[in-house]
């Protein structure tokens, strides 16, 4: 059976295998490229802070997103591009509290639960060097693939979708996972 697309006669054969063939490159586009970062904000005494105002700003990227804290103080901030992140948190009859150098990687979902302290307290913690956010919420793992990886790794029949089999978490099985 030949089709007419755009004035040109194109076997349907044809169409189908390049839209099938199209959909499956497409599909790898869908993976998780972002971050998740949680947390309650309690005070001094533990108690949850309802409606504080929690700033998320990168420096690098000049992104910002502010929202307000639940009743309970929990806040969730979602669809985070990976980056290095600024997190403030400010309410009336507390002191602001401030924590930079906030590193979210692609795929992360953590947790970070900001204290804060009477507003005579003034607190300044300089801190150069601080270990990396766990991802508590779940076992995912992710990781980003640099161009120079693209260029510069040897690459099975050429197809830059094996440079998915780089991280720790993938498979390339298409056995079924867990039944026996």
């Amino acid at each position: 059976m030949i089709c007419r697309f755009a004035g040109i006669n194109i076997k349907c054969a044809e169409v189908l295998l390049a839209c099938l063939m199209a959909s499956r490159f497409l599909s790898a586009q869908g993976e998780v490229v972002t971050a998740r970062l949680a947390g309650t904000v309690l005070d001094a005494d533990e108690a949850p802070v309802a409606q504080a105002k929690v700033t998320l700003s990168s420096p690098d990227t000049g992104l910002s997103r502010a929202l307000l804290t639940s009743a309970d103080g929990s806040y969730v901030f979602t669809l985070i591009p990976p980056g290095r992140y600024r997190l403030s948190v400010e309410r009336e009859g507390y002191a602001v509290f401030e924590q930079a150098d906030v590193v979210l990687a692609v795929n992360q979902s953590t947790s970070l639960n900001p204290k804060l302290q009477p507003p005579g307290i003034k607190y300044v913690v300089d801190v150069k060097a601080a270990p990396p956010l766990l991802n508590s919420g779940n076992a995912d793992i992710g990781m980003e693939v640099e161009g120079k990886q693209v260029v510069e790794l040897p690459l099975n029949i050429r197809n830059v979708y094996s440079l998915t089999l780089l991280s720790s978490g993938a498979n390339n099985s298409t056995e079924l996972q867990g039944l026996t």
